[in-house]
């Protein structure tokens, strides 16, 4: 028999199983299978339990069968195309906006951004090249100038769009010493930074525009207050005088490259603290671990942070002040070696530049990429986070500019 032990035979005439009814008071047990005349008939809770199994099976089978082929559909959606940029990590917040602005439009498009020190994120894109590997489609410095100094000599780029604008700042963390002076124009920030028992930071030369900035202002800030006062009808600070040896020593390759404390040059007991890029510094700012930074406006504005702005002579700002910010000069590593090689940068107005890999991947999407930050809605989105665009936008070789970019400028 292939019915379960549990079940028992109950042998009935037809004529019986009509007199007994075979209904829930039937003497019949529910779980009984009867034989009527040779013909074998399960209860009704023999019925009920056979079905209940049957539908079990069909479950677990078509879980089974969910298990097996979602995957495989997953497997077969389309994969997004993928647009990678290398940015200046003060262009961190305006280029997460236009990533998500542009993935609305392509919806079919992931765009990676990385950021970091504009000279580190160049250097990068050179060794992922030489390597054989996936070069960026799009990199974006800080200093437009990179990019030719950089990218040219190697092939990799042939032209560059200078777009938008900034200007150097000094940060400070709230009730940080001697802040409130400064505010009131009682003392002045160099002041400050050599004579008092103040910590102040800034970002790496050799890796970030913003970092060797920070050491023209420096000596920017010691001509215009004391070198060359008499150019500018100014009284001398003896304050500025060897402000540059007091703030950023050390020999012309270390400078602004190891911080600490220099009893001899700031007996105050100030201490220069130096991070790899300028963003970094934000977080100490914030925690209170670091009294003043300094930074870019626009990366001030868009954290929140305190700031004092500087005199435009010093700020890198001005294009009417471009002769003097020449002046300014800062040997920075253009390859580790060994033996390291260098390069020196004069002082210029801050400028952003942008351009695409001549071996770029996703060409095309670049194209559109570069084509949206130009356009009127682009321009918008920078101009709220502090970077106006230069105007003109300016390009070095448009022969060389793809024929949309030559569109919208």
């Amino acid at each position: 028999m292939f019915f379960r032990k549990k079940y028992s035979t109950v042998t009935l005439t037809l004529s019986e199983a009509k007199g007994r009814g075979l209904g829930d008071s039937s003497p019949v047990a529910q779980n009984d299978v009867i034989e009527i005349e040779g013909c074998l008939v399960e209860s009704r809770i023999a019925r009920l339990t056979t079905s209940l199994r049957a539908k079990r099976s069909n479950l677990i089978a078509g879980v089974i069968f969910l298990l097996l082929v979602i995957p495989l559909i997953a497997g077969c959606a389309p994969q997004k195309e993928r647009l990678t940029v290398y940015h200046a990590g003060s262009l961190a917040v305006p280029f997460s906006e236009l990533k998500a602005e542009f993935e609305s439009i392509h919806l079919n498009v992931e765009v990676l951004c990385e950021s970091g020190g504009s000279a580190k994120m160049i250097n990068k894109a050179i060794v992922v090249v030489q390597a054989g590997e996936a070069p960026p489609d799009i990199i974006a410095s800080a200093d437009y100038k990179l990019i030719p100094d950089r990218l040219y000599e190697g092939g990799y780029a042939d032209w560059y769009i200078a777009f938008a604008r900034n200007s150097m700042v000094l940060c400070y963390r709230d009730n940080a010493p001697g802040s409130d002076e400064i505010l009131n124009r009682t003392r002045t920030w160099y002041d400050v930074l050599r004579n008092d028992s103040v910590s102040y930071g800034h970002s790496n030369p050799d890796g970030d525009p913003c970092g060797y900035r920070t050491l023209m202002v420096t000596q920017l800030a010691q001509k215009y207050y004391y070198d060359n006062v008499t150019e500018f009808g100014l009284t001398p600070d003896t304050n500025a005088d060897g402000l540059y040896d007091a703030l950023i020593p050390g020999s012309e390759h270390d400078r602004g490259r190891v911080g600490g404390f220099n009893n001899t040059a700031r007996p105050g007991g100030s201490e220069e603290v130096v991070r790899s890029k300028s963003v970094e510094l934000i977080a100490s700012l914030q925690s209170g671990d670091l009294d003043y930074a300094f930074e870019y406006r626009s990366v001030a504005a868009q954290h929140g942070l305190n700031f004092i702005e500087l005199d435009e002579a010093i700020n890198l700002s001005n294009v009417t002040y471009e002769d003097f910010y020449q002046g300014a000069s800062v040997q920075i590593m253009k390859e580790p070696g060994p033996p390291p090689t260098y390069k020196t940068e004069s002082g210029e107005p801050i400028v952003y530049g942008i351009t695409i890999l001549k071996n770029a991947e996703n060409n095309d999407l670049a194209v559109e990429f570069v084509a949206f930050l130009l356009s009127e809605q682009g321009q918008d989105v920078m101009e709220s986070n502090g970077q106006p665009f230069t105007e003109p936008l300016l390009c070095d070789y448009p022969g060389n500019l793809p024929v949309p970019i030559k569109e919208v400028l």
